[in-house]
């Protein structure tokens, strides 16, 4: 990683914490806080209806049983909708710490025009997290899914509504994991953003001690330089050396 190792460590460190914070808030929404009273009435409605079988089922059936299944989803909307703004709000804060870390090399180094494309990378972030939570559940609370509709085809009774209570925790608890994916995604895409204008920018300066280095070869061997101008110009790549020492210290 050259250069920019250090960053990339430290990064990686921010990365651990951010989804630690995460982790943290998704903890404390525990099954209760999203609903309990939400999975008993979805398990009560479910246990009271007879074996249902996809293929052989009426309209009818079929319908009222979606309707309790997209219920138990809606059930979950606000709360899923604040857990996914809330896990966005922390990943676009990191960000924007990192891009603040960036612009605030000294000389403008890191300030180039690729900045702005860096920028507006940060839209992507919502578009990764949004849905974490609620999609998930509308796809295994329905009659698509095969386990909900194993669970289905019990007949009424106690041993279905357990069935059906311990499935809605399941897909409540697979959601909440699938909205930790999404979040460490995020926050992969982003440092990868970040690490690959960083190198960008660390082999433009490669480029540039190289050219320095030639053209002052050429002087040299042209005998063009008095010694006094040798040095001079032995000076600008060492004050390069120096800035680059600078920037990496801030990085760290």
């Amino acid at each position: 990683m050259g250069l920019f190792g250090d960053f990339f460590r430290a990064v990686g460190r921010t990365v651990g914490r951010v989804v630690e914070t995460v982790g943290d808030a998704i903890g404390s929404t525990t099954i209760s806080d999203l609903g309990w009273k939400i999975q008993d009435a979805c398990a009560e409605k479910v246990a009271s209806e007879k074996s249902y079988d996809k293929k052989e089922a009426n309209i009818y059936t079929t319908e009222r049983l979606n309707e309790i299944l997209v219920s138990f989803s809606e059930g979950y909307l606000q709360n899923a909708t604040l857990l996914e703004k809330e896990c966005i709000r922390l990943v676009e804060e990191y960000y924007d710490k990192l891009i603040g870390v960036i612009e605030s090399a000294p000389g403008g180094t890191y300030s180039a025009a690729n900045l702005k494309a860096l920028k507006n990378g940060k839209g992507r972030i919502p578009k990764t997290i949004s849905g974490g939570i609620r999609e998930p559940l509308a796809k295994r609370m329905s009659l698509d899914d095969t386990e909900c509709l194993g669970i289905l085809k019990v007949d009424a009774g106690v041993e279905k509504k357990k069935a059906m209570k311990d499935f809605t925790q399941k897909v409540t608890e697979e959601a909440l994991n699938n909205l930790a994916k999404s979040v460490r995604e995020s926050l992969n895409d982003q440092t990868e953003d970040i690490q690959d204008y960083l190198n960008s920018i660390s082999e433009e300066q490669a480029k540039t001690m190289q050219a320095l280095k030639e053209r002052f070869d050429k002087m040299v061997n042209d005998n063009e330089l008095e010694q006094g101008d040798k040095e001079k110009n032995c000076v600008l790549p060492v004050f390069i050396i120096d800035t680059s020492d600078c920037v990496c210290q801030i990085l760290k």
